[in-house]
């Protein structure tokens, strides 16, 4: 009901055949979705670098594996304002800019987080150091 609603709302502010309107809007609540989800996989991971410190007595730095997907989160909700509050089927410009370039870090940021956390649980050649 409250997606019919929305979807209503949007036909009747641009004038945008229903068609066009129905999977810019399924585009952008797949997007939100998906970002929503990698968000929960790299904060669980971050929680299993948690505990691999505490049962290997080794840094793995969890909190920055907790902390940088946010970029990711704040992302889906300038989309989902974007989509719901303001009513576009499309980000605006300066809307599209901030939401990438904390998507980019964010991701840039996990991506360290994940390789030294690798570098942590690698089991090292040549026996134990």
């Amino acid at each position: 009901m409250v997606i019919g609603l929305i979807k209503d709302l949007l036909f009747l502010q641009t004038g945008i055949p229903q068609y066009v309107v129905n999977s810019k809007f399924t585009a952008s609540v797949l997007t939100i979705a998906g970002a929503i989800m990698l968000w929960f996989a790299l904060f669980f991971m971050g929680v299993m670098a948690k505990r691999y410190e505490k049962v290997l007595h080794k840094k793995t730095d969890w909190q920055f594996i907790i902390l940088s997907p946010t970029g990711i989160l704040i992302y889906a909700v300038i989309q989902a304002y974007s989509l719901i509050v303001v009513g576009n089927l499309k980000m605006t410009d300066s809307e599209t800019w901030i939401a990438y370039i904390f998507f980019f870090l964010s991701g840039v940021l996990s991506l360290v987080g994940s390789l030294r956390f690798f570098k942590v649980v690698m089991p090292h050649k040549g026996g134990a150091k």
